[in-house]
């Protein structure tokens, strides 16, 4: 009697507690109408969280709700970086950079994930750096083209990206499209998922803004099969800046030609948010960016915005400093 009157006592309480994590963690059913299977698309976020915080319920409406709507089963995945709880803005340029505490990073990541089901992993960055470093000869070329805080970020970055690939390829799971993005990115528009799901094999969908001279790095829609090549480019970086500057957009392009793939344009604007929550400088005149803009808006779109100070003078000064060292 007992045994029953405490198995019932446990039921009582394991029934909520399975109720919440089935609210957690179980995406909604797909709307009525919907095709069985549903198509599957892998969303892959990566690198250093800042801004997450700022900008998780624009993911939510623009980028994770279309594709559900189109009855696509939304699969989330993650990498990020561990680190130290102060740390220097190093991307941000012409008087953003700043020092700020984002407090455990990888960890908000981590919780404010989970209502998506996102599967995952955290790692820390300074094992990265150490390992990195025993390997600096072979990246020297590297280093003396795009030194400092922007070089090691880049290289980072990438690993990441590989990291986050490395767990869909794992899934076994067979996705119609891999959709890999920044944290730290304020969706303007929604993604349009019908194009989403119709990308063509070899294929990448990407921003027809700030491409500067190859192509945008924040945000990519890939084919399954574009998807593995583009998410392994660090293996080509080495090579790649023995003969000319890393810079993300240009080193993109590379990869992308290297292997024949071909790109399409993706109608979809993204503001980088900074860790206080304002939007990079750079990034505001993206407000007035459309694609019969695309001209303009492939590199510096601030002739468009009404605020003054273009980015020409840096530009200046960045090439300046560039010939410099060739």
């Amino acid at each position: 009697m007992r045994s029953a009157v405490v198995l019932f006592l446990l039921l009582l309480v394991a029934a909520p507690l399975l109720w919440l994590t089935k609210q957690q963690h179980e995406p909604p059913a797909p709307r009525d109408g919907c095709p069985s299977p549903r198509p599957r698309v892998a969303l892959c976020f990566y690198g250093l969280n800042r801004a997450l915080r700022h900008t998780v319920h624009g993911i939510a409406d623009k980028i994770w709700k279309p594709l559900h709507d189109a009855c696509a089963a939304v699969d989330v995945y993650y990498h990020v970086w561990e680190t130290e709880t102060a740390f220097v803005d190093t991307a941000a340029r012409g008087g953003e950079r700043m020092e700020v505490a984002v407090g455990d990073g990888a960890a908000e990541m981590v919780k404010l994930l989970r209502p998506f089901g996102a599967r995952g992993m955290t790692e820390k960055q300074a094992a990265f750096d150490a390992a990195f470093a025993l390997n600096a000869s072979s990246y020297a070329a590297l280093d003396r083209r795009y030194a400092g805080p922007n070089f090691r970020n880049l290289m980072r970055q990438l690993e990441s990206l590989r990291r986050v690939a490395a767990l869909w390829r794992r899934s076994g799971v067979s996705y119609e499209a891999v959709v890999y993005a920044r944290p730290d990115l304020k969706f303007l528009d929604a993604i349009d998922a019908g194009q989403v799901l119709a990308v063509p094999s070899k294929t990448i969908l990407d921003p027809y803004w700030h491409r500067w001279s190859g192509l945008n790095d924040r945000v990519l829609v890939c084919s399954r099969d574009a998807a593995a090549v583009v998410a392994a480019r660090i293996e080509l970086a080495p090579a790649y800046a023995a003969r000319t500057f890393l810079r993300a957009e240009s080193f993109l392009q590379f990869v992308v030609r290297a292997h024949g793939l071909r790109v399409g344009d993706l109608a979809l604007r993204a503001q980088r948010v900074r860790a206080d929550g304002a939007v990079a400088s750079n990034d505001l005149c993206l407000e007035y960016c459309s694609p019969a803009r695309r001209d303009v808006c492939r590199g510096d779109c601030r002739r468009l915005s009404p605020e003054p100070a273009p980015l020409a003078a840096w530009a200046a000064k960045q090439k300046a400093r560039d010939d410099a060292k060739r």
